[in-house]
């Protein structure tokens, strides 16, 4: 069962935007009776690693891109120990009904972007896609080439925060964040923009692990590598599979799966 949870953490991060992390937190407590802190710090540690295996896979297409990676996910990184803070000292209760309020808000956006661009629904994670031949990312205040200075650095600097601050309350990499940000901030295509939230993703979730593990909180290693195993397996099989089902169709579905969790959590929070 814990396995089969990691695999559902790997396909998901591969095939939507929206991170595995939205099943992966309740799918850990409802079956496997973790409480809501640890399933956080789980999920965390698995998202990681399928992220940076998914970065490894997408190296070769030239879609990272590099300097505001690495800007997003430095600003962001600082950020996660505001966000576990923030869950140690919020009700369980109302841990997973806020949880549950963020996982609706990211299936009501992955439908509108299914239905609003239906083509962009077949860039995802998972693909391995050719050679790029976009250009580089943008700084929108000034439209030349991203740097690091403090207009370029400002733009991005608020989805930044959100990102890491979610990412350590609720154990969510930020995709739906991270991609619409730099699209509209960096104009990067969206192809560059999902391969580069992977490693963006895979720097915070670590980030957030590491507070995790410096916590007082318990971590069942044994767990841990098992939905880690099982992650790996699902981002590995994502990439046969984006070739034949990525679209706007498998976003829809995804978004309806997200609200009966979001629901089913809700119902057994209370």
């Amino acid at each position: 069962m814990t396995i089969l949870i990691g695999c559902i953490i790997g396909l998901v991060l591969g095939l939507t935007g929206a991170g595995g992390s939205v099943f992966a937190v309740p799918l850990l407590i409802l079956l496997l009776g973790v409480s809501p802190t640890s399933a956080v710090g789980l999920s965390l540690g698995a998202v990681a690693l399928s992220s940076a295996i998914g970065v490894l896979l997408k190296i070769k297409s030239g879609h990272i891109q590099w300097l505001p990676a690495i800007v997003y996910a430095s600003l962001g990184a600082l950020f996660t120990p505001v966000g576990f803070a923030l869950n140690q000292h919020i009700n369980d209760t109302w841990l997973m009904l806020g949880f549950s309020g963020l996982v609706i808000i990211i299936a009501a956006n992955v439908w509108r972007k299914a239905v609003a661009s239906p083509a962009d629904s077949a860039a995802v994670r998972a693909s391995i896609d050719d050679k790029d031949s976009a250009g580089s990312a943008l700084c929108s205040a000034s439209g030349k080439p991203f740097k690091v200075g403090l207009p370029c650095i400002a733009n991005i600097t608020l989805g930044a925060i959100v990102t890491g601050i979610l990412s350590g309350l609720f154990g969510v990499g930020g995709g739906f964040i991270i991609v619409p940000t730099l699209v509209l901030l960096t104009a990067m295509t969206i192809h560059q923009a999902v391969a580069t939230s992977l490693f963006v993703i895979a720097v915070i979730s670590s980030a957030g692990f590491v507070n995790f593990m410096l916590s007082d909180a318990v971590i069942n290693f044994s767990t841990l590598g098992e939905v880690a195993i099982g992650s790996l397996i699902g981002m590995i099989a994502g990439i046969p599979l984006s070739k034949k089902i990525a679209g706007a169709n498998l976003q829809k579905i995804f978004a309806v799966l997200m609200l009966l969790m979001a629901l089913i959590t809700v119902i057994t929070t209370l």
